[in-house]
């Protein structure tokens, strides 16, 4: 009798604990699947798998832990103990998840020589910031500044970005060579290519990239693409309208 009324009373507290971790995990997976990583950024960069085993975890070993050492037989002070440090320990785990994500947000779209580049914020030169041109000088919390790359202005400037490349970090990741969006128009408008020339080169793919051009609601023959890449990968494509703006986007190797 004492074990099944002290399993009710666990089971109880468990199920209150349960709810109240489901809640603040469903507002933290907002802010970061909503704000800091909308689509196609989440899939371009792998967070979700990452952050949902997070909170699953989070979620998961409170409400657990609740269950283990939940007891009748305490005085009301010790159960209080017991669930602040359970809390405390979700808390810790929370926040150390929400770091990770926000660090790696993205936080530029940058176009460089012939492709899109998606920068995150622990990618960025921080100390080139200062340098970039203005309204493109801070971060954002959420979504991302959208910046062209300019060309080098002298051969040690050339020589400094090919050895920078060669070290992991492209122009697009240091904003003293980003130039306004506007600016790179022209550059950008040449090296984009037809949606139907993709379409046609890549046969197995191309019932993915009208599908992906229906969903805009323009016809195959009125979009371009180009190559959008980040760190973690490369065979991704934007479809961009007439005003060069990203209308879709799909996993398919654009090169």
């Amino acid at each position: 009798m004492a074990v099944s009324q002290r399993l009710h009373f666990a089971v109880r507290y468990a199920l209150r604990h349960l709810f109240f971790s489901l809640v603040i995990a469903l507002a933290s997976a907002a802010v970061v699947f909503g704000l800091w990583y909308p689509t196609p950024y989440r899939q371009m960069l792998d967070v979700g798998h990452i952050y949902l085993l997070v909170l699953a975890v989070d979620v998961v070993c409170g409400p657990l832990l609740t269950l283990v050492l939940a007891s009748p037989r305490k005085l009301r002070r010790e159960r209080w103990l017991d669930f602040s440090l359970i809390g405390l320990i979700q808390v810790v785990a929370l926040a150390y998840g929400m770091h990770s994500v926000w660090v790696a947000r993205p936080v530029a779209l940058v176009f460089e020589v012939d492709r899109l580049v998606v920068v995150t914020a622990n990618e960025v030169q921080l100390g080139a910031l200062s340098k970039a041109p203005p309204g493109l000088r801070q971060l954002p919390w959420a979504g991302v500044l959208k910046a062209g790359t300019r060309k080098a202005t002298n051969n040690d400037e050339l020589i400094r970005s090919a050895e920078q490349g060669l070290a992991g970090i492209s122009l697009a990741m240091q904003p003293d060579w980003w130039r306004p969006w506007g600016e790179a128009g022209a550059v950008m408008r040449e090296r984009t290519k037809p949606l139907a020339e993709l379409i046609a080169r890549q046969p197995t793919a191309a019932a993915r990239l009208q599908d992906t051009a229906k969903a805009t609601g323009y016809p195959v023959q009125d979009l371009r693409y180009l190559p959008l890449v980040s760190s973690k990968t490369l065979d991704w494509v934007a479809l961009l309208d007439e005003q060069l703006e990203m209308v879709g986007w799909a996993p398919v190797d654009g090169f």
